[in-house]
């Protein structure tokens, strides 16, 4: 990634909370990804140039082939093929959320277009001692919210479904 790199993040919760700080500290230009439209204001704040609703076809138009990078952090069904309408050539989709299914993707797009789908998990202790030097650098830091434990059953995210038990899982 670097200053002239163009990133979109795929949620933004927890984890696109995160990697969308990160992008920007980068000088990335920044896309945000939600179809939750009240996260808009909070992915500007954390550093997205833009806020896209991936069920609104005129902003998607608008960012079709502008993507080097798109950053998946749901663990949701989506239509994959839009995404990587959005990515240039040699562009790459990568996944760090575990979608419930399969990740259909047209091979056409991807041979055409030079783009191409990964996942990753984690990096090595290096890597990590680096993302931690740049957390520090450019104030990096995860979003959280503290509750008791005997309420946890009772907090939702806003999208109407409740985090569940001990777990505190969304």
């Amino acid at each position: 990634m670097s200053p002239a790199s163009r990133v979109g993040v795929i949620g933004i919760g927890g984890l696109g909370h995160l990697a969308l700080q990160f992008a920007r500290a980068f000088g990335a230009e920044v896309t945000a990804f939600s179809t939750s439209p009240a996260k808009e204001e909070e992915a500007l704040a954390l550093g997205a140039h833009r806020f896209v609703h991936p069920r609104d076809s005129k902003a998607l138009k608008a960012v079709e082939g502008s993507q080097d990078l798109i950053l998946s952090t749901i663990n949701a069904a989506q239509d994959w093929n839009m995404y990587v309408a959005a990515l240039r050539p040699h562009g790459t989709l990568c996944l760090v959320g575990v979608p419930p299914a399969p990740v259909p993707v047209a091979a056409f797009p991807l041979i055409a277009g030079v783009r191409s789908v990964c996942g990753s998990n984690t990096g090595g202790p290096g890597r990590i001692a680096e993302m931690l030097d740049v957390a520090a650098r450019h104030r990096v830091g995860a979003q959280t919210e503290s509750f008791r434990m005997a309420e946890a059953n009772q907090r939702s995210d806003g999208s109407g479904r409740t985090m569940c038990g001990i777990e505190l899982c969304w």
